[in-house]
């Protein structure tokens, strides 16, 4: 977990875009790190510096959902899920004729090809009327509707122009236009004007879409102190037969692709979820006259089926009222997030800085904070150790996370882990006897220490969303790691508490379409809190003497947590790489290495069968890694991605300045901020040629170039031409084999000479007739003789030759590893008794 510096601006989210890339033969991908045929997310940019154009960002949002969308949903259904239309209200749809003013209008412009942006005039005019009419029935509505025109909103990935966007009641025209503030969006994709006058004149017909329907299941309920709008339930803890299946439902759905207009509509979700620590975001879809309503999530998107509000406008009522009642939970803002400790949310928070996040109870204790006490949905999964802070959190010491400032790092990605990090600290619930525990640094028997008792302690809490197959979550790894290599304790992040609601405790109305979702194999996900310390970033530290200390600290940690710890870290980036100083002298203690984030790591024993996928950040992924088909994620990968950060750092890091580091891409590294393949060409040039990037190292890292840069450089490129060297060998080997394959079968069917017969043709010399079929069919030609063995390749893979390992790299650094020791696990548990 990361802190701020001074020099950040408030705006300057540290932002990453994470891909998924499906294998070949699997229609989605996930994160799970569960099975070979799935891809992990990889993250492509490196934070905070880098923002892609509109077409790279579109065909990012269209791998992101590769074979993770779901269309056909009876929009029936979706309103009553997502939104929580009552039974009540869509009798009340049903029961009245709808002929909204501007209707006539806005067919007649589209009729007559008038452009896009005279129609969002008419669209407004049709649902103000609808809301009018909502408002006369006594109809509550909390919602207000505007035209954005041509008004950009500062985005994730770069500046979009959404056509309009639905606000809460308590918006008006003079509150700012901001994606934390927005209900949904509202995108048009309207025909050319050309194609629509000849479709006026019959020429051509509206093209339908697939009416398949997708089911329904069971429905959430909204946390009950958030104040949210009726919604529909099935009794508790039953599950739903298919006599529950609302009317017309059925169990078909199809997978689609974004086309069109989609994947714009797509970035605008990504803006709503990024903004606010948003769950879920949903949005409509105009192409002409039909709409279709869809809905994202960290799984992946939902679509109805379109209907034509021309022809069909009690739907289009439908849609209005539905938007026009939902409240924010429904609306997908985290309904843990509020803004302060007494008020619920009713109303979006136009900044999550002050607000306070509400801690959630795991172990049966949740009703004591609005959640459903469920141990099977609530898990806590904390630490042990004595003094923890979970425990006072179960005891009701400390009950909320106040939020002290804007994000610090904000998931830049619409579906995989959505991980905010929120800097903070602990605040009290009531005045509670506290226990004295010290505050002193951790000890050497690898307890942690305790939170100070006036809760002022800079902390930080994470949120995100982990696959729920994934096994091994990032709180249990640490901890796991923090019982096998207590002497790595100080470089790893202290966890004061970890919990994960599972089920419907997310309160996701995916969970609705829960037969849908698993007869399509779409992973769940968990929604996780972890409360850590706060840490530095590397470039915020004061001397590169003490970015020396923090470096090798880090690689040390790295190295003993694969090698004694069994995990391999697998996202290596100028992000994960902290520090801090030690407790008992914070202004002249020691510079102390964090390695965090290790929501990607995985067994080392488990590499094989599980991880041959990529994971990673683009500019610090390794050159096997960008490769159109990447192998298994190696150890000495991870050491590829450290070099790579120190060679980042060097070209960008003023180390003690005012602004140490201005967030810009240096040119001669730009490309290894770009597509895997650009990346991989980029780095490939660089181990050829380092001078040109060399050249840009910065004056606070000269220092270091003659020692530690040009000699990592050296045992890279070393590695580089074992990696050519045992690639052409490969090659080799099989087209060696090809060959020895197209001899034999060469040799099997030579011609004969006059007179010869194969050696095993059987022939009846009583038989005169060669061409008896009979007797054809005993023919039987030799099979050719087993291929030798490949050559083989002197050049292991593992480490690149022996280039590419711990101790090589610490030679490179000209540092003596100091010395680790596996723990002894029985005398730990002697100890324990």
């Amino acid at each position: 977990m990361t802190c701020c510096s001074s020099t950040d601006s408030l705006h300057d989210y540290y932002y990453d875009y994470y891909n998924f890339y499906p294998s070949v033969g699997s229609s989605y991908s996930n994160d799970s790190g569960t099975d070979s045929s799935m891809s992990t997310p990889s993250k492509q940019g490196a934070s905070g510096v880098y923002k892609r154009n509109r077409n790279n960002m579109d065909s990012a949002l269209k791998d992101d959902l590769c074979g993770l969308i779901l269309g056909g949903v009876e929009m029936e259904e979706y309103v009553q899920h997502v939104y929580g239309v009552s039974k009540d209200d869509l009798e009340y749809i049903k029961s009245k004729k709808w002929e909204p003013e501007g209707l006539a209008v806005y067919t007649k412009l589209l009729n007559e090809g008038a452009p896009e942006e005279d129609l969002y005039a008419p669209f407004k005019a049709i649902v103000a009327d609808l809301f009018d009419t909502f408002a006369q029935d006594e109809k509550k509505l909390n919602v207000h509707h505007a035209s954005l025109g041509k008004t950009a909103l500062k985005s994730v990935g770069n500046v979009r122009k959404p056509d309009q966007l639905f606000f809460f009641g308590s918006h008006n025209n003079k509150s700012p236009i901001t994606w934390s503030l927005a209900k949904a969006f509202v995108e048009f994709a309207v025909t050319p004007s050309a194609q629509r006058v000849k479709a006026s004149f019959g020429l051509i017909s509206t093209i339908n879409e697939d009416d398949s329907v997708a089911p329904g299941n069971v429905v959430s309920a909204s946390m009950p102190d958030l104040k949210p709008s009726p919604t529909t339930t099935t009794p508790s803890g039953r599950k739903r037969r298919s006599s529950d299946m609302p009317s017309g439902s059925s169990k078909r759905a199809r997978h689609e692709t974004l086309s069109g207009k989609e994947p714009q509509a797509a970035g605008y979700a990504l803006e709503l979820m990024a903004s606010a620590c948003r769950r879920w975001a949903t949005g409509v879809v105009i192409r002409d006259t039909q709409m279709s309503l869809h809905y994202y999530d960290r799984v992946g998107a939902i679509f109805t089926k379109p209907f034509s509000f021309d022809k069909e406008p009690w739907k289009l009522a439908l849609f209005a009222l539905a938007i026009g009642q939902c409240d924010v939970v429904q609306a997908g803002f985290d309904p843990l997030i509020a803004p302060d400790l007494d008020t619920p949310l009713t109303d979006p928070l136009s900044s999550l800085k002050h607000a306070v996040l509400h801690i959630p109870k795991g172990n049966g204790n949740a009703q004591n904070n609005g959640e459903d006490g469920n141990k099977e949905d609530i898990d806590d999964e904390s630490n042990n150790d004595k003094g923890k802070i979970d425990d006072w959190i179960a005891r009701g010491v400390y009950s909320h996370f106040e939020i002290t400032d804007d994000p610090l790092y904000i998931y830049g990605g619409l579906t995989g882990r959505g991980s905010h990090v929120l800097p903070g600290k602990l605040i009290k619930k009531a005045e509670s006897a506290i226990p004295h525990e010290s505050a002193e640094n951790v000890d050497d028997e690898g307890k942690r220490p305790s939170l100070p008792t006036n809760s002022t302690a800079a902390m930080v809490a994470k949120l995100s969303w982990p696959t729920e197959k994934r096994p091994w979550l990032e709180a249990n790894t640490i901890q796991d790691l923090f019982e096998k290599i207590p002497k790595m304790k100080h470089h790893l992040p202290q966890i004061r508490c970890a919990i994960t609601l599972k089920g419907e405790s997310i309160r996701l109305p995916r969970h609705l379409f829960g037969d849908m979702t698993t007869a399509h194999k779409l992973e769940q996900r968990y929604f996780t809190l972890l409360f850590t310390d706060c840490y530095n970033h590397l470039w915020d530290i004061k001397t590169v003497a003490d970015f020396q200390l923090a470096y090798i600290d880090i690689v040390e940690c790295h190295h003993a947590a694969m090698k004694f710890g069994n995990v391999l870290h697998r996202d290596i980036s100028e992000n994960n790489l902290l520090w801090t100083k030690s407790a008992k002298n914070a202004k002249r203690g020691r510079t102390i290495g964090v390695l965090n984030d290790w929501d990607l790591a995985t067994p080392v024993d488990a590499i094989g069968n599980s991880s041959k996928h990529r994971t990673g950040t683009g500019p610090f992924m390794a050159l096997d890694l960008l490769a159109p088909e990447p192998p298994v994620h190696l150890y000495r990968h991870d050491l590829e991605s450290l070099f790579y950060v120190l060679i980042w750092a060097a070209v960008h890091y003023n180390i003690g300045d005012d602004v140490p580091y201005a967030h810009r891409v240096d040119d001669e590294v730009e490309k290894w901020t770009g597509t895997y393949l650009e990346a991989l060409s980029a780095k490939t040039l660089f181990l050829s040629d380092t001078g040109p990037v060399l050249k840009r190292i910065r004056p606070a890292f000269h220092g270091l170039r003659p020692t530690w840069i040009e000699s990592l450089c050296k045992l890279f490129q070393r590695a580089q031409s074992n990696r050519v060297l045992l690639a052409s060998q490969i090659v080799e080997a099989a087209q060696q084999e090809i060959q020895v394959e197209l001899d034999d079968t060469n040799d099997v069917f030579a011609p004969l000479k006059e007179g010869q017969v194969p050696a095993n043709m059987n022939i009846d010399d009583d038989d005169e007739s060669d061409h008896d079929e009979e007797k054809e069919s005993e023919l039987h030609l030799p099979p050719p003789p087993a291929a030798p063995a490949p050559p083989p390749v002197d050049v292991d893979y593992e480490t690149l030759g022996g280039c590419l390992t711990f101790e090589s790299f610490m030679a490179a650094l000209k540092w003596s590893p100091r010395v680790i020791r596996p723990v002894d696990t029985k005398d730990q548990a002697s100890k324990a008794k």
